[in-house]
C-alpha cells in the first residue's frame, strides 16, 4: 500500500529522531529529573542537620523565655507536621495520635508518644511516619560569653555556630535584641525572638497594673484554634488536607511538564527546519512533496515523536500511580497519585498539548522557514518566547486564586488555555468550559495552521526558485 507524501514526511522525521541516542536518553532521564525536581526540595530540608544557637541575655529569666519559645515553636512544628500526615494516612486514628503528642512532656516524648499511638492505632501507615527534627538546637554558652568571644565561631571556625541573639536591657528597662549571622539572608531567629520579648514587655506592664503574673501569661497564651474548610465537601469532610490539596499540586506539575514538552518540540520543529535548509535536504523533499504536506507531515512525524515519550512516561507513572492509588486512604502518595488521575486534568493535558502543539508548532515551523541560520532565528524567537513566558508568570497567582477575573480571561485566550486550563481544572471547572476552551483552540489552530503554510510556502518556495534561478545563472 502506497503511503500519501504527509505520512512519509512523517515517518521519516519520527525515524529521524527516534533513531538518534538523545531520544532515548531523554525517554529514560526525563521521569529521573522530573521526580528529583518535585522530592529534592523536601528530600534536602529533611536532611538539613539542626542549625545551632547560642542565646545571650544580660538577665537569666530573658534567656530562659526566649529558649522556651524555640523548643515550642520545634514542638508545634513537629506536631504540625505529624498532623498533617495522619489526617491524609489514618484521619480515623488522628485524635488518638495528637492527644498523646500533646500529653507528653517535651518533644522527644512527644514524637515517641505519637509514634508508639500510631503502631497500635494504625500499623498500616507506620512505616512512613515522619522524623521531625527542631529546626534550631539551642547551644548552651558556656561560661559569661559575648558576641566578640563568639565571633571566630559565627564565621565559620571550629564548632561553628549558624547564628547568636543578644538580648540586652536598656536604661528604662526595654529590651533589645541583636541578631549576629553570616547568613543574611534568614532572620527567623530574630522575628522568634522578637515576638517572644513582645509577650514578656506586655506581661511586665500587665505586672506593673498589680495583674499577677500568672494571670498575664494567660491572657497571653489565648490562641485560636483554625481549620480550613471546603464550602463544596460534605459537612463531615469538608476540612482541607493534602487529600484536596494534592489536585492543585498535580496541575502545576502537569503543566510545567506541558509547557516544556511543548516548547521542546516546538523547537526541535524551529531547528529541524533550519538544519535541513542549510544542508538544501529540503530542496530536495519538495520536488517529491508540496509545501503543504511537508508542513503537515513534519506536524505529524515529530507529533509521534511526543507520543512515543508520553506512552512510555504515560505507562510508568500509571504503573506507578495506579498501585499508589490502591491504597490511597492509607498513603500520602496515593493521595496524590488518585489527583493525577483526575479526568478532567487528563482531559485538559490532553486538549491542551494537541492544540498547544498545533499553534506553536506550526508558528515556530513557520519561523523556521523564513531563516538561514539559528542566529538569525534568535531575533525571531523572541516575541515568541516572551508569549510563553506569560502563562508561567499567572500560574503562580492562578494557583493563589484560579477564579480572579485575569486568571480566568487569560484562560480563555488561546495561546495560554493550554497552561491555565489544567490549573483552574481542580477549581471546578466544568465539562462545558473544557469543551469551549477546546473548541476555540481548534478554531485557533486552523487560523495558525492557514497562515503558517503561507508562510512556510512562501519561505521554501521562495528559497527554492531562488536557488534554481542563482544555479542557471552559474549554468
Amino acid at each position: 500500500m502506497k503511503l500519501s507524501p504527509i505520512l512519509l514526511v512523517a515517518r521519516r522525521d519520527y525515524l529521524a529522531y527516534v533513531g538518534a541516542w538523545g531520544f532515548w536518553i531523554s525517554l529514560l532521564t526525563a521521569p529521573l529529573i522530573l521526580a528529583i525536581l518535585i522530592f529534592a526540595p523536601v528530600l534536602l530540608a529533611r536532611a538539613e542537620p539542626p542549625r545551632d544557637l547560642v542565646i545571650i541575655a544580660e538577665r537569666v529569666a530573658d534567656e530562659a523565655v526566649v529558649a522556651a519559645a524555640f523548643r515550642a515553636s520545634a514542638r508545634r512544628d513537629a506536631r504540625a507536621e505529624i498532623a498533617a500526615y495522619i489526617n491524609t494516612a489514618a484521619p480515623s486514628a488522628t485524635g488518638a495520635v495528637l492527644s498523646a503528642f500533646d500529653e507528653a512532656p517535651d518533644s522527644e516524648a512527644a514524637i515517641m508518644a505519637a509514634r508508639e499511638t500510631v503502631r497500635v492505632e494504625a500499623p498500616g501507615v507506620l512505616r512512613a511516619f515522619p522524623q521531625p527534627s527542631p529546626r534550631y538546637r539551642l547551644i548552651e554558652p558556656e561560661g559569661d560569653l559575648d558576641i566578640e568571644t563568639l565571633r571566630p565561631r559565627l564565621t565559620g571556625g571550629d564548632n561553628a555556630l549558624y547564628g547568636a541573639l543578644n538580648i540586652r536591657r536598656d536604661e528604662d528597662g526595654a529590651p533589645l535584641i541583636e541578631y549576629w549571622s553570616i547568613n543574611l539572608s534568614q532572620d527567623e531567629p530574630l522575628n522568634v525572638a522578637r515576638t517572644t520579648m513582645r509577650l514578656v514587655m506586655q506581661r511586665e506592664a500587665l505586672a506593673a497594673q498589680g495583674l499577677d503574673p500568672r494571670e498575664a501569661d494567660r491572657l497571653n497564651g489565648f490562641e485560636a484554634r483554625v481549620a480550613q474548610y471546603d464550602p463544596r465537601a460534605g459537612a463531615d469532610e469538608g476540612e482541607v488536607t493534602l487529600r484536596q490539596r494534592a489536585p492543585f499540586f498535580a496541575a502545576l506539575a502537569l503543566a510545567f511538564v506541558l509547557w516544556s514538552v511543548v516548547f521542546s518540540v516546538a523547537n526541535m520543529l524551529l531547528n529541524g527546519m533550519i538544519e535541513e535548509k542549510s544542508n538544501k535536504i529540503l530542496d530536495t523533499l519538495l520536488t517529491s512533496v508540496r509545501p503543504m504536506e511537508l508542513l503537515a507531515g513534519k506536524l505529524l512525524g515529530v507529533a509521534a515523536v511526543s507520543i512515543t515519550l508520553f506512552s512510555f512516561w504515560a505507562a510508568l507513572g500509571g504503573a506507578l500511580a495506579g498501585m499508589a492509588a490502591d491504597g490511597a486512604d492509607e498513603s500520602i502518595l496515593g493521595q496524590i497519585a488518585a489527583a493525577f488521575l483526575d479526568p478532567r486534568l487528563l482531559a485538559a493535558f490532553g486538549i491542551g498539548f494537541f492544540f498547544g502543539y498545533i499553534i506553536y508548532g506550526a508558528i515556530f515551523l513557520a519561523l523556521g522557514s523564513l531563516c538561514e541560520s539559528i542566529q538569525e532565528a534568535q531575533t525571531l524567537l523572541g516575541p515568541v518566547a516572551m508569549v510563553l513566558a506569560v502563562p508561567m508568570v499567572l500560574v503562580a497567582p492562578a494557583l493563589d486564586n484560579p477564579n480572579a477575573p485575569i486568571i480566568e480571561g487569560a484562560s480563555w485566550i488561546p495561546l495560554f488555555t493550554p497552561f491555565l486550563m489544567l490549573v483552574r481544572a481542580p477549581v471546578g471547572l466544568g465539562w462545558g468550559e473544557i469543551a469551549g476552551m477546546g473548541a476555540l483552540m481548534l478554531a485557533t489552530a486552523i487560523v495558525i495552521l492557514v497562515v503558517a503554510a503561507r508562510v512556510f510556502r512562501a519561505g521554501v518556495v521562495d528559497q527554492l526558485n531562488l536557488t534554481t534561478l542563482r544555479a542557471r545563472r552559474k549554468g
